[in-house]
């Protein structure tokens, strides 16, 4: 009755194998992915555009301060940007709505077929695997597949096209201070990196120990009346205790260094803010660049650093995924 077989460690011990197989599950679902990848690569895209078209505004006001200033070309410029945001926001829509049927679909084939396998499984299987801890299987592994379908690949895919537009757009806009922007966010990657390389081993051991510890559970009711009669309150109670401390740390641990990740992207982006800021307007004082350059830059800047966050965030629902 306390034979917890905890789950195989080595299937989240080789991420990529883990994201590959989650690929190569359904070949057809999978092209309705690369659908709403695309769209939201393209919302990004359009995305892009916008603060260009802003500078335009920006440089003709203030063109225009002394002399008069040029409404119809405000005009069009404004009413393009109204096409570029509607476009944007409807790509945005068709993402969501693909990755939805993607994901729901997923799963519902996934719950089948698993449950399918555990019908042909041989009995010494659940002679050495706990009930509970096939349940968790079914349950907390699956739905964290899905969340992840559904939320990080997307945004992976955005993060990534809004970090190379934008570092291309700034650098057509401002090689300098598009380099003083990227010098800004070096740092962020490497304590990024740090802590991706020392949070992954605690997320596989929180799926481990929520196995274990649904199979404990299940065993201590569905065999509660044997547990009375030979008066083993006391040590159930005991390993339960044990197996949650266990849960407890490991959770603790996995969720403080991917807490990690956001107010550290946080502050690299206010830090990266602030230096074109600074950077921009002694550019200006020296007349090497437009007023119109600083705004539309002051947006870059966040379109910028926005996808690090993003993309730790992401990678943080993807190292769950891999444990599941």
């Amino acid at each position: 009755m306390h034979n917890h077989g905890p789950k195989n460690a080595s299937q989240a011990k080789d991420f990529k194998a883990s994201i590959k197989k989650l690929f190569s599950y359904d070949r057809k679902l999978f092209r309705w992915m690369i659908i709403g990848w695309v769209s939201a690569a393209l919302a990004s895209i359009l995305a892009l555009i916008g603060p260009d078209k802003i500078k335009e505004i920006t440089n003709t006001i203030t063109a225009g301060i002394l002399t008069g200033i040029d409404t119809s070309t405000i005009s069009k410029i404004g009413w393009t940007l109204v096409v570029i945001f509607s476009l944007s926001f409807l790509f945005n829509y068709i993402e969501g709505l693909v990755m939805a049927y993607v994901t729901t679909t997923y799963t519902k084939t996934l719950r089948r077929e698993v449950s399918s396998k555990i019908n042909r499984l041989p009995l010494f299987y659940f002679d050495k695997t706990t009930v509970g801890d096939t349940l968790s299987r079914m349950t907390n592994d699956i739905d964290t597949i899905g969340h992840t379908m559904n939320q990080s690949f997307s945004t992976l895919v955005v993060a990534v096209t809004m970090f190379i537009g934008s570092l291309f757009m700034m650098i057509k806009t401002s090689p300098v201070m598009a380099l003083t922007a990227v010098v800004s966010t070096i740092i962020g990657f490497l304590f990024m990196m740090v802590i991706l390389r020392r949070s992954q081993k605690y997320f596989v051991k929180v799926q481990e120990e929520l196995g274990v510890i649904n199979g404990h559970i299940e065993e201590a009711y569905s065999g509660h009346n044997v547990i009375k009669a030979y008066n083993a309150e006391d040590e159930f109670k005991k390993e339960f205790e044990e197996i949650n401390e266990r849960l407890f740390e490991n959770g603790r641990k996995s969720q403080f260094f991917s807490g990690l990740m956001h107010p550290i992207m946080s502050f690299i982006g206010n830090f990266g803010y602030v230096a074109v800021c600074i950077v921009g307007a002694i550019l200006t004082m020296k007349g090497n660049i437009s007023f119109g350059v600083i705004v539309a830059f002051m947006i870059y800047i966040r379109l910028f650093t926005q996808p690090l966050t993003q993309f730790a965030q992401a990678v943080s629902q993807l190292q769950s995924t891999a444990a599941a």
